[in-house]
């Protein structure tokens, strides 16, 4: 049975954020809300667990808190006074996340500088680990160690990534893993452009899959897609990686569900 849905107006008028459904629809209709992350359309039926928010108080740090929160959703992870390491934090999209679905401590890694949002440097829940490289060997001794991942990663692949994390949870534990398809294709075209052809994903994500799935110790329990796309429109997902544990197969048709999910979606705005 699928889940009922609501309409937007009226999610606006219970959360308190409109006085009435008329001064609702107005803000709809003037792109002042999000749904997720995007802009909402008139006349909007949303989910139980879609993220409502309007223009200047988005909840997250960036907008990779909206990706992070769809994922755990999705994958059923709950982070509930777990010690957990965010690597690309950058201004902390997913670190906020994760904090604010009650992880006990977030170090906070990237190998930028004075980029982490300010109230996020000033939580008791955070380590801000800035000028740090995911490869920095310092990462293999925090303590309390980290038994929880959330991998964004420029650059690198995840084929490269993964083994890092691996190395500083010790082996044990799982990763959520936001995969950005730019960084993973072959394709020297997409590449440069920018631009994936929709029938190039399932493959890409199927040789990501069985790729990682050699990797020691990592195995990819479920993939699913990100609720919002990377800033010029590319289709993103996610993977939840389990460190020395067995999970079943991949099946194409998860593959493909995480695509057509991901085809739907309107290109993110700011």
């Amino acid at each position: 049975m699928k889940a009922k849905k609501q309409k937007l107006t009226d999610r606006l008028v219970e959360m308190g954020a409109c006085p009435t459904e008329k001064e609702a629809a107005a803000r709809v209709m003037a792109g002042e809300v999000y749904v997720n992350g995007q802009i909402a359309k008139n006349g909007a039926l949303i989910k139980a667990d879609d993220s409502v928010t309007l223009k200047g108080t988005l909840p997250y740090a960036s907008k990779g808190g909206f990706k992070l929160a769809g994922a755990l959703t999705d994958f059923g992870i709950d982070v509930t006074n777990r010690v957990c390491v965010d690597a690309g934090a950058s201004t902390g999209g997913f670190t906020d996340c994760l904090v604010q679905r009650g992880a006990k401590l977030v170090y906070a890694v990237d190998v930028g500088f004075g980029q982490l949002m300010g109230r996020l440097r000033q939580d008791a829940r955070v380590v801000n680990l800035e000028k740090t490289n995911v490869s920095d060997a310092k990462l293999l001794t925090l303590e309390p160690r980290p038994m929880f991942g959330t991998v964004d990663v420029s650059y690198l692949s995840l084929r490269k990534a993964i083994p890092y994390f691996s190395a500083i949870l010790h082996g044990e534990g799982e990763l959520c893993c936001l995969v950005k398809p730019l960084f993973e294709i072959d394709d020297a075209e997409a590449r440069r452009t920018g631009v994936i052809a929709d029938d190039q994903y399932a493959p890409l994500l199927r040789a990501l899959i069985d790729d990682v799935n050699a990797l020691p110790g990592a195995s990819v329990r479920a993939v699913t897609h990100s609720p919002v796309t990377g800033n010029a429109g590319t289709r993103e997902f996610f993977l939840h990686v389990m460190l020395n544990a067995e999970s079943d197969p991949i099946p194409d048709d998860q593959i493909a569900r995480a695509v057509q999910r991901a085809r739907e979606l309107e290109q993110y705005k700011k």
